[in-house]
């Protein structure tokens, strides 16, 4: 199983009033790593729309928040499969 890891700063933007990060901005850091990983893989999402009518939609989703991060976090996103 390979590891794909993509770096996340976090910007003023996905924070809260509280200073850490708003809780669906991951979800963002997640899909931006997603499309990442696939193009790695030499997979566009653009093209195999068009060419071959290929579309990626997230089925389930399940996040456990264990630390907050905050504004200028530099953070890893990694999937495998």
């Amino acid at each position: 199983m390979e590891l794909f890891s993509w770096p996340v700063r976090v910007y003023y933007e996905d924070t809260d009033a509280g200073g850490v990060v708003y809780h669906a901005s991951y979800l963002c850091f997640l899909e931006r790593a997603r499309t990442e990983w696939l193009r790695s893989l030499g997979l566009e999402q653009d093209v195999l729309r068009q060419r071959d009518n290929i579309l990626f939609a997230v089925r389930h989703i399940d996040i456990a928040y264990l630390k907050p991060a905050r504004f200028n976090d530099q953070l890893d996103v990694t999937a495998a499969v």
